[in-house]
């Protein structure tokens, strides 16, 4: 027999959860909002275009997701629900919904090798694309607007019409930011029981005190969970059941029995011949304690990334097989401060940088644009007044800078600054797309999983920039898979200082056996800084570009996610995935891959023992065994090491830059904290169980921590085990305990700590380990 029922006669068995002594005791905080700074619809800049956006959402949870896609005013674009481990693609005519308007117009006279031009019925007609039956954009012909005008440049070595002809102008609903919002985050996920806890919720209701032995019946709220106990309070008196699991239905006094039906909750007084009914007298107010059981779930990822695509939109697969030019980003979460900054932008060798800026808020505001260039010193700055979803599209040959200029531009608005920036080279039909930064975060230690030194034609250049506003010292090792060095090097910068430089020549002489042309690089500075790097393959007259930022590793635990995994067959007709995964701890990271195909019940699993400080690649060309087109999502994981990784995109038959470089985004969700009073029933009468619970990520690493304090709480009957019990382990966890002594003077409680452990020491507290919740637990006094 357990040692509590030696007090059953005398202690009243109530339960209270008390308020937590530390943060994050209450429900989660919902996920942060997720932004695109801009999502074109046939916009044309950098004499490039039309441009179109292509969002792709990815939910990595096991039951469905629902997100409303919102103008940055709030004002709801679409719906979408995307089903367990999926992807949604939106198209930009599912999310800017109006019609085209279109515009016929006759050229009557054609000039051969020459520019034709026609007038548009308003200058305020902005210009998408023009259509021209029988003759292609970009081989037959190229074209741009001014004012009122379309010119129409027929130089190209491609065919060209010899009558009049017909030109078909179209003007579509312009593109503007969007913001992702989850509907209802926090039941999300009361569908995927390893995803939730068991929380037992004590709920005190008034009860008037009916005839005696008679019978009060008393009303429950709507919608609480399971009734597990019931108490009765009068003054200073308790009095409680544990009956509703028991036939008999007695507390331990026998004075009165509790059933629950009907929404109620019914006080049977009068159980045995001579009972007073506590001493209640009749008419007077006491309390019933209900102790519910409801489940509380973690809260639910989401990621998305946006496919740019100049000529036509992405298909509904994905694809990027209808596009001449090709890029992507990320989404991003909205600035903390009002400056947000993208590290790297120019205006040499041919290319051209197109900022796109806007804001979050619903009222009209300004906009500040602050260039600095290589040396740190401001070079330009200009503002614009803003109205809620415009967008200023500042391109920088339009502004008096050097001829050779590269630098950072810095973005201020008191309304939420939002910024990405396309760099693009027309003459090979190149871009790449950068998303802004926060400079207030202490980005000191970044990698950048993924640098080419002559891999297949493909080779990076490195942008380093000072975020800060005194001098930085920047230290730089390019890593093999191994995580061996094959270089270092060291930079000094000013203030907003940034250098550019190309590293085709990473291993001096003969490369070892096994070199792959690839390496990591890690960034260790003594103040904040940004580093992208830009890959380009260069062909005859065109080429294809991908750029990727380096990133602060992520603590164990938080999965990576990436939204669109493809790859045809053969790989050389369309899409080509692949994922590069690094490795910035001194320690080993085995790491879990998995790749959700569309509707697949399972994943297809990789298991990549990842090196310290080294990096792997996943190469869906080579990794995955289809007959068709494979598409889906990626998921990253490993419970030890610190992780970087991104995702690239290749299309062959693109007719110049066909690719793209995304990084995996942080998939990150603060595992719950249950405790849970179980009331239990056999021959010697009731006791009082407790059960602490915990539901993460599958490869976060926890720790679960119940500590006595005036009651005694142990893992045997035979109350032998130590007085502060830890259980540790990844992504969930259950003790259950008995109860052994409770104090009968004070309030008997037990403390419960849920532990983030991500520290060296494995299942044991060290200071590097992070304490997520605390719980003081009330017993039975």
């Amino acid at each position: 027999m357990r040692i509590v029922r030696l007090f059953v006669s005398v202690l009243l068995l109530c339960a209270l959860v008390v308020p937590p002594i530390a943060a994050q005791e209450s429900a989660p905080d919902s996920p942060p909002v997720l932004l695109f700074p801009f999502v074109p619809n046939g916009e044309h800049y950098g004499d490039t275009g039309p441009w179109y956006g292509t969002l792709v959402l990815q939910n990595p949870e096991s039951v469905p997701l629902t997100v409303e896609l919102r103008t940055a005013a709030g004002q709801r674009l679409r719906t979408v629900t995307v089903d367990p481990h999926a992807h949604a693609i939106v198209l930009p005519s599912q999310l800017f919904t109006g019609a085209c308007r279109q515009y016929p117009a006759t050229v009557r006279v054609h000039e051969l090798d020459g520019i034709d031009r026609i007038r548009l019925p308003t200058a305020a007609l902005a210009v998408d694309r023009i259509e021209i039956a029988g003759f292609q954009e970009g081989i037959d012909f190229r074209w741009g607007a001014l004012a009122d005008e379309v010119w129409i440049d027929w130089s190209l070595p491609g065919w060209e019409p010899t009558a009049p002809y017909t030109v078909l102008v179209i003007d579509c609903p312009d593109g503007q930011p969007v913001a992702l919002h989850l509907v209802a985050p926090t039941d999300a996920l009361q569908g995927d029981a390893a995803s939730c806890v068991a929380l037992t919720r004590a709920i005190e209701l008034s009860a008037v005190k009916g005839a005696l032995n008679g019978a009060d019946s008393v009303p429950l709220p709507k919608g609480i969970g399971p009734i597990t106990a019931v108490e009765v309070r009068y003054g200073p008196r308790y009095w409680a059941s544990l009956g509703l699991a028991d036939p008999t239905a007695l507390d331990t006094s026998s004075r009165w029995q509790a059933t629950v039906s009907g929404g109620a909750v019914t006080i049977q007084w009068g159980a045995t011949p001579g009972d007073d009914d506590g001493g209640i007298p009749t008419g007077a107010r006491y309390s019933v304690i209900v102790h519910a059981q409801e489940a509380a779930c973690r809260q639910p990822r989401v990621a998305a990334m946006l496919l740019l695509t100049s000529g036509a939109p992405a298909s509904s697969t994905g694809s990027l097989s209808g596009a001449t030019i090709a890029s992507s980003l990320p989404a991003v979460a909205p600035a903390r401060a009002g400056v947000t900054v993208v590290p790297f932008v120019q205006r040499n060798n041919g290319w051209t940088t197109v900022l796109h800026l806007a804001h979050t808020s619903e009222r009209s505001c300004p906009v500040q644009v602050e260039l600095y260039g290589r040396r740190g010193d401001l070079a330009w700055s200009g503002s614009q007044t803003l109205e809620s979803g415009q967008v200023w599209h500042l391109d920088l040959r339009t502004l008096t800078l050097p001829s050779d200029f590269t630098g950072s531009a810095w973005i201020r608005s008191s309304c939420g600054p939002l910024a990405f920036a396309d760099r693009l080279k027309p003459s090979h039909r190149l871009a790449v797309s950068t998303v802004a930064v926060d400079p207030a975060e202490p980005a000191r230690n970044l990698v950048l999983p993924l640098v080419y030194a002559n891999h297949s034609g493909w080779n990076t250049g490195i942008a380093l920039t000072n975020l800060g506003n005194s001098a930085v010292t920047v230290d730089l090792a390019y890593r093999d898979a191994a995580g061996t060095i094959l270089r270092s090097e060291r930079h000094t910068l000013r203030p907003r200082e940034h250098e550019v430089f190309y590293r085709p020549d990473l291993y001096p002489g003969s490369p070892p056996p096994g070199f792959r042309e690839l390496a990591a690089l890690s960034v260790t500075a003594d103040g904040p800084v940004a580093l992208i790097g830009d890959a380009v393959k260069y062909q005859a007259g065109s080429g294809k570009a991908l750029t990727l930022p380096a990133l602060v590793p992520l603590d164990p635990g938080i999965s990576l996610l990436f939204p669109l995994a493809t790859t045809d067959l053969p790989p050389e007709l369309g899409d080509a995935t692949g994922l590069t995964i690094a490795n910035a701890a001194t320690a080993p990271a085995p790491t879990t891959v998995e790749l959700w195909s569309l509707g697949a019940p399972v994943p297809m699993r990789f298991e990549l023992p990842i090196p310290a400080q080294g990096f792997a690649v996943l190469y869906l060309p080579e990794q995955v065994r289809v007959t068709s087109r494979f598409t889906g999502t990626a998921i990253v994981s490993a419970a030890t090491g610190r992780l970087v990784a991104s995702g690239t995109q290749v299309n062959a038959t693109v007719l110049a830059d066909g690719a793209t470089g995304t990084p995996l985004a942080p998939g990150w969700s603060v595992p719950v904290l249950g405790t849970s009073l179980l009331p239990t029933w056999d021959a010697t009468g009731p006791g009082l169980d407790f059960a602490a619970s915990a539901a993460g990520l599958p490869n976060t690493p926890l720790l679960l921590e119940v500590s006595d304090e005036t009651a005694d709480l142990d893992s045997d009957p035979a109350c032998t085990s130590p007085s502060s019990l830890r259980v540790s382990g990844t992504g969930t966890l259950t003790v259950s305990l008995y109860t052994c002594a409770l104090d009968p003077v004070q309030p008997p409680t037990v403390r419960v700590r849920l532990w983030w452990d991500r520290g060296p020491l494995v299942g044991a507290l060290d200071s590097g380990d992070e304490l997520l919740v605390e719980r003081v637990v009330a017993l039975p006094r």
